[in-house]
């Protein structure tokens, strides 16, 4: 068997773990308990170390919790500060201060305009609700309002063309 004295030192002086002194004292967990067990203080000891180890615990609980909160505040800014960035150019580009030439007014409201060949003008479609002050009513076609026309067309085709195909497939 083990020394009495030697296991009542290393569990109560030197505050080791049951675990620790079996180790050290080269028996099994189970007889250091057993030997701890007749020492009447024991108790009281295996009561404030299970104190001090749930308290241990709720310190690193809540620290874990914290950082977690923190990168996902971290994330979230940086969402915030990414979604505000794309608002800032989006309002730059969209300002009035920034002239847009009549291909790129044409090209970003392309489904809100129609050609009008006799006039030989773009013009704004009331049927999508009022037009927007910054936008012109009307445009005079010119070689580069030309190609949107060209790029129109070739939209509205592929619209015909899927909804054709669409309904054929039925």
């Amino acid at each position: 068997m083990c020394d009495k004295k030697k296991v009542y030192a290393l569990y109560f002086l030197k505050k080791l773990t049951c675990t620790e002194i079996a180790k050290e004292v080269g028996v099994t967990k189970q007889a250091v308990s057993k030997i701890l067990k007749q020492f009447p203080e024991y108790a009281e000891e295996k009561e404030r170390k299970k104190q001090e180890n749930k308290i241990r615990h709720n310190k690193e609980t809540g620290e874990y919790v914290k950082r977690k909160r923190k990168e996902e505040r971290e994330y979230e800014e940086g969402l915030i500060a990414g979604m505000m960035e794309l608002q800032r150019q989006n309002a730059m580009s969209m300002s009035k201060k920034r002239a847009l030439s009549d291909d790129a007014l044409v090209k970003s409201c392309i489904n809100h305009y129609r050609y009008e060949p006799k006039n030989e003008k773009i013009v704004f479609v009331e049927d999508f609700g009022r037009k927007p002050a910054d936008l012109p009513k009307a445009i005079k076609v010119h070689k580069k309002v030309n190609r949107s026309y060209e790029y129109m067309q070739d939209i509205e085709d592929e619209k015909w063309m899927s909804m054709t195909e669409k309904r054929a497939l039925r």
